[in-house]
């Protein structure tokens, strides 16, 4: 069930920032965003990446004009912990569908699943589960999973960037604890069904909780009912520039920072050392952040102004 929540709800509409949620078990992803929209009385809210109704931890939520930012998110890797059980599968792959046996996976041992996971680091290809929120023909796979339709899904490139095993507990239906470093896209779903298929057994998710994303880490996040009891809700709120901290920074002086808040492009004395056409994060001579742009020999041309 989600949490009923309680607590303030703020009256002023031009707060904008980044909140680092700790979603709880039960609640979906939107949930969240809903949660955020009352306590802050501000329809601009979206959050930076959905996690499954069954899993806990890290979802930025962006509000105001951080929800221009939400793409740059995306850009940044996350950290899952995840607990893989062999001998297991399921129509959703995780505890949520129809489980149902496997192989028989007593006889897996932790160097084998170190040896399987290792195969799935780099790029690799998915194939984007059934209960999933991608679109086919209009509408999304969960909502022909749930009519009984089933569709040909094509297999999408992602980055797995680590998996470390950390625990391991043998038996018929063995458990394996693994950190998962990912990027834009991979489902954690689909990499334990995997795994559990080059291993012969099968396997599902039996849990998953994300802990970093970007530079957010969960044990800095409040629970949205954590949040509605604030006094001042607002003191949460982190700067914009924390979904684009990752990018280099260039400052402006005072005429060239209102020159840029006008969309205007701006000649720079000094370049960053960027290749050309990369990003970058433009600050105002106070240090806030005030769009994102472009470097093109010694012009700075600005490609998101944000109205801060």
């Amino acid at each position: 069930m989600t949490p009923t929540l309680v607590g303030p709800r703020t009256t002023t509409t031009t707060h904008s920032g980044i909140l680092a949620i700790d979603k709880p078990a039960g609640m979906t992803s939107f949930d969240a965003v809903r949660a955020v929209r009352r306590i802050f009385n501000e329809r601009r809210v979206g959050h930076a990446g959905t996690l499954d109704p069954t899993a806990t931890g890290l979802l930025p939520v962006c509000v105001g004009q951080a929800t221009r930012l939400v793409d740059y998110f995306h850009q940044q890797s996350k950290t899952y912990r995840c607990v893989v059980r062999f001998g297991e599968v399921s129509n959703t792959l995780d505890t949520e569908g129809d489980v149902v046996p496997g192989g028989d996976a007593s006889g897996i041992t932790s160097a084998e699943v170190c040896d399987a996971a290792a195969r799935f680091v780099g790029d690799i290809e998915q194939v984007p589960p059934m209960h999933s929120a991608v679109r086919h023909e209009g509408k999304h796979l969960y909502e022909l999973a749930r009519s009984g339709q089933e569709v040909e899904r094509k297999p999408r490139t992602v980055r797995i960037e680590s998996i470390e095993v950390t625990g391991f507990r043998p038996g018929a239906r063995c458990e394996a604890d693994l950190t998962v470093v990912s990027g834009k896209g991979a489902y954690m779903r689909v990499l334990a069904a995997d795994i559990g298929e080059r291993l012969g057994t099968g396997a599902l998710l039996a849990w998953l909780s994300r802990t970093a994303y970007g530079p957010l880490l969960v044990e800095d996040a409040l629970t949205p009912e954590a949040l509605a009891e604030l006094p001042d809700p607002t003191t949460a709120l982190l700067p914009l520039d924390r979904a684009v901290d990752f990018l280099p920074r260039v400052d402006l002086g005072p005429q060239q920072a209102t020159m840029v808040g006008r969309g205007q492009s701006v000649w720079l004395p000094r370049v960053p050392e960027l290749t050309a056409g990369a990003q970058c994060r433009v600050h105002s001579s106070g240090g806030r952040l005030i769009a994102i742009g472009e470097i093109a020999g010694n012009l700075l041309r600005p490609t998101k102004v944000l109205n801060t």
